[in-house]
């Protein structure tokens, strides 16, 4: 019988390893561009497979007809497109019968020829009836997309037939077009659910990783598995339909008592389509086509119910902070997408506990006695080796091209359109096109610089000890205390009262509890995290004021390093510190909600209630910022005397939405605070160095007390912001920063007399700011293009002092 297009004669031919007799299992589905590779190579095997049979999940290509020419249609199942890997393995497996020796006569003894009676006698041949021994079922998968070199399947076997305990023996994989890159020698996973392979970025393959030894999981892409084994674990979890299911199931392989090998002489070439998003993932359910949701569910699943119970809270609480880093990672590299992926994917796994705890119960069952999880500690990375790694794909994802990492994704590809830019650009100098990268989207490193000087200057407050001094609040103990101050209706303040407590109680409540109750870290956090946060913020929303990101970065560092910043930080005025990370955002929702983004004056309603959102947080904690709002909306109603009616009404109801909203939200508390328009001026915190600044100070964006400091030291921002206003283009957005910030500098005058100016302060020093990098957008060339005169050397002087003066 013939398993494909070799002769039948073959078949029975004497193979090497001859006891050992192997099904192979290809998957397909949309592989046409790869399949014929593919297929060369598994009919093309030094030592060949005894069966082969495959899966095609509902391809919409050719995939299906070319697997039936090339194995004959009893060969090929057809499954529905929604099958993922693991169920049409488990369904070929089920198919595929078991060989025996009367279907393979090698395997069975020779009969012995009798010369006189001219036939053949089994009666006195006293070999044994299988000479070779007990046949050992293997089960080789492929997927359509992983080419295996034509001795791939003999080296598994050989390291197989060596090691009696291996019951699982991967091969090395490389890349489809480069192919000297590794990309797989053995596949672990580390408590952050990182997937983790120890291989360097784009590493070339120069025998530097050929060492037959244990691993904790190999890829399904050759996974050559024994079939007892594989029916004993009940195949692949149908949960894991996509991504990590290879690491499941070595993980139980290894908890069952058996070993799992990499034999690195079996080299498999791998195009990882999947991973790299070149087609659309049908076998995910809910968590829709996004293979990094998927793989970001199945790392979750596949860590929580395989950890050992006593380092489940731990692979708990490193999974979460994982997972908040890279949201935060993602979003200052604007990708959104991926953030909320990494959510999707997380709470997916995290809100179904009976799923978890039904799994936990499964593998339970299914561990060998004496089996002892620590020992396979030596296959996981060790600690702090995923920290390389993880910062050159943020670095990667900042520098705009978001490449799936080999090392943090699954593998399941199944088609591929050809060689593509992060295939071919192998040949470019990886370390020069990185710095090319980051030096056209400063960015992140401006981030990056904005932490660690914030690190460096807030060193003594990072530890052990609750935060205190200045105008900072005690730390409650816990989120716990926090939610009680909150919701209880009285208040144990001096005698005590009825009177509802601030809203910003609440807010702090929600933070504390997504650090896992912690109050103190909740606070620092807030501090500590306002100068990067703030600029990268400023950085982020002033794309469509400016296209320079020269000029960004500079205006950016320039409000981090705002008087008005460090003093908040100095005096631990929690509120300033929030509302400077949300003021660039809040602006920008502000002038859309205002209309002046669009030609006919309206603006859009998803912009008037991002404002509302942001105007009622910072309301939250810094109250002085409605009544600047308000100041501002009715400027902004007044001013345009040739407005149309209908604009002017549409822009008033959008602004009354605007403001609205917060005064509903933070009802009870803004109603009183309306009664009583002096509560405006208060912040978050205890009275602390309130009315200390001069005019002279306000105006040089000071508001005087610890950390903020004075003199002309800003003097430079204030003249390019004039500076600004001999610009005839963009008067319209230069007309309107100035507007905000003479009505900021009023308010903050009228303030300083009775608390600090700071948020105040704030507003004018991220207006002038604003105007200033209006100015200075293509001034350069508005200079040059005029005869050498005066204005070239103040020019100069003007932007030399506006770029060093907030840096001191």
């Amino acid at each position: 019988m013939s398993v494909h297009s070799q002769p039948a004669a073959q078949q029975a031919a004497h193979p090497e390893l001859p006891r050992h007799v192997v099904t192979a299992v290809l998957v397909s589905h949309d592989g046409e561009r790869w399949l014929p590779e593919v297929l060369r190579g598994l009919l093309g095997q030094e030592r060949p497979v005894q069966d082969v049979i495959a899966a095609d999940t509902g391809s919409a290509d050719s995939s299906a007809t070319l697997v039936t020419e090339a194995l004959g249609a009893e060969r090929v199942l057809h499954l529905a497109r929604r099958t993922g890997f693991g169920a049409a393995v488990a369904e070929a497996a089920r198919t595929a019968p078991v060989l025996t020796p009367d279907d393979l006569p090698y395997l069975r003894r020779p009969a012995a020829w009798d010369p006189v009676n001219r036939r053949w006698d089994t009666s006195t041949y006293d070999l044994p009836e299988l000479p070779h021994g007990e046949p050992v079922h293997w089960l080789w998968l492929l997927h359509d997309d992983s080419a295996p070199a034509p001795d791939a399947l003999g080296h598994l076997l050989r390291q197989a037939d060596a090691t009696p305990s291996a019951a699982i023996v991967g091969g090395k994989l490389r890349g489809w077009y480069d192919r000297r890159q590794l990309l797989e020698v053995g596949v672990s996973i580390a408590y952050s659910g990182r997937r983790w392979t120890g291989l360097d970025r784009r590493e070339q393959d120069q025998g530097q990783h050929d060492r037959v030894r244990p691993v904790l999981s190999v890829s399904t892409a050759g996974m050559l598995i024994r079939r007892d084994v594989f029916e004993q674990l009940g195949g692949f979890d149908r949960r894991l339909p996509l991504t990590r299911d290879d690491v499941d199931l070595c993980w139980r392989a290894q908890a069952a008592g058996h070993t799992v090998l990499i034999a690195p002489d079996a080299v498999l070439r791998h195009a990882e389509a999947a991973t790299r998003e070149r087609r659309s993932i049908d076998c995910a359910g809910r968590l829709g086509g996004s293979p990094h949701r998927v793989d970001k569910a199945a790392a979750a699943y596949a860590l929580l119910v395989n950890s050992r119970a006593q380092v489940l809270p731990w692979v708990l609480f490193r999974l979460v902070l994982g997972t908040l880093l890279r949201i935060l990672a993602y979003l200052v590299g604007k990708q959104p997408g991926r953030a909320l992926d990494e959510a999707a994917g997380l709470l997916s796994t995290l809100l179904r506990p009976g799923r978890l705890i039904g799994a936990r119960r499964a593998r339970a069952k299914a561990t060998a006695p004496g089996h002892d999880p620590r020992e396979l500690r030596p296959l996981f990375p060790p600690p702090g080796a995923t920290v390389r790694s993880t910062v050159e794909q943020i670095a990667s994802n900042f520098g705009g091209r978001a490449e799936p990492a080999s090392a943090s994704s699954g593998r399941h590809g199944a088609v591929e359109s050809g060689p593509s830019d992060d295939d071919g650009d192998v040949l470019e100098v990886e370390q020069f096109a990185r710095l090319r990268r980051v030096a056209r989207r400063p960015g992140p490193v401006l981030f990056l610089a904005l932490l660690v000087v914030a690190l460096l200057a807030c060193r003594n407050l990072i530890g052990g000890g609750a935060l205190s001094g200045g105008a900072l609040l005690p730390a409650p103990a816990d989120a716990g205390t926090l939610w009680d101050r909150y919701l209880t209706t009285w208040q144990p303040v001096g005698t005590g009262g009825t009177e509802s407590a601030p809203p910003f109680v609440g807010l702090l409540a929600l933070l504390a509890s997504a650090l896992l109750g912690n109050a103190g870290p909740a606070m620092t956090l807030l501090l500590v995290g306002s100068v990067p946060l703030a600029g990268i913020s400023a950085y982020l929303t002033s794309r469509p004021l400016v296209m320079s990101r020269l000029l960004r970065a500079w205006g950016s560092v320039a409000y981090a390093f705002l008087p008005a910043v460090t003093g908040a930080l100095a005096g631990g005025r929690i509120g300033t510190a929030l509302l400077a990370v949300l003021l660039p955002p809040l602006a920008r929702a502000a002038v859309a909600a205002a209309g002046h983004t669009r030609g006919d004056g309206v603006g859009p309603w998803r912009a008037v209630w991002a404002c509302a959102l942001l105007l009622t947080v910072g309301t939250a904690f810094t109250p002085v910022i409605w009544p600047l709002a308000l100041l501002l909306a009715c400027l902004a109603l007044a001013l345009p005397w040739g407005m149309p009616g209908g604009v002017r009404r549409a822009r008033a109801l959008r602004f009354g939405a605007a403001l609205g909203t917060p005064v509903l939200l933070l009802a009870p508390w803004s109603l009183s605070t309306l009664l009583s328009p002096s509560a405006f001026l208060r912040e978050v915190g205890l009275p602390f160095e309130t009315g200390d600044a001069s005019a002279v100070q306000l105006l040089n964006l000071s508001p005087g007390g610890p950390g903020t400091p004075g003199g002309w030291l800003l003097a430079g921002v204030l003249l390019a912001a004039l500076g600004a206003l001999l610009r005839r283009e963009r008067r319209l957005a230069i007309h309107t920063a100035w507007a905000g910030a003479l009505v900021a500098l009023l308010l903050a005058i009228w303030s300083d007399s009775e608390s600090w100016a700071g948020p105040a302060v704030l507003v004018y020093g991220l207006a002038l700011l604003s105007a200033a990098v209006l100015g200075a957008d293509g001034a350069r060339y508005r200079v040059a293009a005029r005869s050498f005169g005066w204005r070239q050397p103040l020019a100069v002087a003007v932007a030399g002092a506006a770029a060093i003066g907030p840096l001191l």
